[in-house]
């Protein structure tokens, strides 16, 4: 498990040291922290169902900005539960706790009506499902955000963040390739298919600091 954690965030370093330091110092950068509240659900990993209670979440963001209104977003949000896990063959497992970790990359587009700016937001990573118990393994998921919000400035460098997103963890269910003869000759292809599950929402909001340049 910390093997698998320590991947992931040198990947993410790796992402953010991959803008050169004279590019962030030229951009404006949000700094983000957040408290809310994570909706119960079901998450379909691959040999069974799991599913969540209710349960508050927190994290952060950290936003470089592309134009005024054009943002790239490195984010983490935690939310410790407790759930039951259901195998597709077995027994289920008794209540246990557990957290779920979704470390995202994405973009935000924003609104400029002057202190109050609207924004939606799409976002692509991983989640990590973390049971605190020997009996259930670690699972890792490939994961999808979207969502929408506002942001309220009090300041030029101070504000506030409200925000509520749809979590949707993937699951891989197979590739297919095929070849066929037509017209055209002989042509052939392959697919992945993937089934998304949007099985939880999430609502938030917290303080925003922005660093400017100027």
């Amino acid at each position: 498990m910390n093997t698998k954690k320590s991947t992931l965030i040198i990947a993410m370093m790796l992402f953010v040291a991959s803008i050169s330091m004279n590019e962030i110092a030229a951009q404006t950068l949000e700094i983000n922290g957040f408290y809310g509240w994570q909706l119960h659900g079901t998450a379909k990993l691959y040999d069974g169902d799991l599913r969540i209670n209710d349960a508050p979440n927190y994290g952060g963001k950290l936003s470089v900005g592309l134009s005024t209104t054009t943002h790239v977003e490195l984010s983490y949000m935690r939310s410790d539960t407790e759930g039951r896990f259901f195998p597709f063959f077995g027994t289920p497992s008794e209540s246990f706790q557990f957290s779920s970790n979704y470390i995202q990359v994405g973009g935000l587009q924003e609104m400029d009506m002057g202190k109050i700016r609207p924004f939606g937001t799409i976002a692509m990573g991983l989640t990590i499902w973390d049971p605190k118990t020997n009996v259930l393994s670690t699972k890792t998921q490939f994961s999808a955000t979207v969502g929408g919000g506002v942001k309220i400035w009090l300041t030029d460098f101070l504000g506030i963040r409200l925000q509520g997103s749809m979590l949707m963890p993937m699951v891989f269910n197979g590739f297919g390739f095929g070849c066929g003869i037509g017209t055209g000759g002989t042509n052939c292809g392959g697919n992945l298919y993937t089934k998304i599950t949007p099985f939880q929402g999430e609502f938030s909001g917290g303080i925003i600091i922005k660093i400017s340049p100027n």
